[in-house]
């Protein structure tokens, strides 16, 4: 195993998933907002960048649009074409409340999956975007690998700057005050419905950046990238380094993604045991989950039975 090649893959991977879980963090712990689909967003910015940057089709091609634009306008997109998707999918679904804004939001993922895999005009189907553009912007003798490492760094850290003068400001407070007592803020007139719309919306535009920038990364885009599985990631990250923090989000991202690339990075010597050894990556992935998850659930009991009365 390389460990070059390792911690480059954990730094990058790491921080572009960590952006994830910074706006999921936003959504749930501070919005009060159980988003199930978050994946959705990360798909349509990575589609979005791959349509406006892919050349027009040709040969066996199915899709029917390729703008052939530059890589910066295609990231542009990507942002809005997330907020857009936000605001289609937030009007309907934020009335909800709890398990019930789960399961849709997670159905509305599923939709967005079900038409990539199945409409092969806007993406090719199942088949996908290969090629997909990436910026022609290199540092003489740097690899790709070290410039893109250094951009999900970027992007990263420019979300820990929106989010943090966010909820350090008067709507910040606001926010904490809605998640906290809803009734007490509606009572001292804050409109908790616009609130919880366009915190979805605002967090939703990072989500579209990190997916053009995982498509240029990987130069291909595929509903075989975008399921649900994304989504549970970036929930066990949440959770494994704890809510109401952006540090603790972070630092849990970067600890599953090292999990998930040292396993991925064993030698195999055939195709059945690479199976199994994803199988158990899986397995621990979810074990791990279920720890965390009664160990807080324990120790919120502890906290109760502490406090007096």
């Amino acid at each position: 195993m390389n460990i070059e090649s390792l911690l480059v893959a954990v730094l990058t991977f790491g921080c572009l998933f960590s952006v994830l879980t910074l706006s999921l963090n936003l959504q749930y712990a501070r919005g009060g907002m159980i988003n199930f689909g978050i994946v959705a967003y990360f798909a349509v910015g990575a589609y979005a960048y791959a349509i406006v940057t892919q050349e027009p089709p040709s040969g066996l091609d199915q899709y029917l649009i390729g703008f052939d634009g530059p890589w910066w306008l295609g990231f542009l997109v990507a942002g809005v074409g997330a907020a857009g998707f936000a605001v289609l999918t937030g009007w309907p679904t934020l009335r909800l409340r709890g398990e019930y804004l789960a399961l849709t939001t997670f159905a509305f993922a599923e939709m967005l999956h079900s038409f990539l895999l199945n409409e092969r005009r806007i993406g090719n189907g199942s088949v996908g975007m290969a090629n997909v553009e990436r910026p022609g912007i290199s540092w003489e003798d740097v690899p790709d690998s070290y410039v893109f490492a250094v951009a999900a760094l970027l992007l990263m850290l420019a979300t820990i700057v929106v989010y943090r003068r966010i909820l350090v400001s008067p709507y910040g407070r606001a926010m904490d005050a809605i998640r906290d007592d809803e009734m007490a803020a509606e009572a001292v007139g804050k409109d908790v419905a616009r609130m919880r719309f366009e915190v979805f919306v605002i967090s939703a535009v990072p989500i579209g950046f990190a997916g053009a920038l995982y498509a240029m990364i990987t130069t291909l885009v595929s509903p075989d990238l975008f399921t649900a599985e994304v989504t549970f990631f970036v929930w066990i990250a949440l959770v494994l380094g704890g809510e109401r923090t952006m540090l603790g989000a972070i630092a849990g991202t970067i600890v599953l993604v090292l999990f998930q690339e040292v396993v991925r990075g064993i030698p195999f010597e055939t195709v059945r045991s690479a199976q199994i050894a994803a199988s158990v990556e899986h397995m621990l992935t979810g074990a791990i989950f279920v720890m965390i998850l009664r160990w807080q659930v324990f120790e919120r009991i502890s906290i109760r039975r502490s406090l007096p009365g």
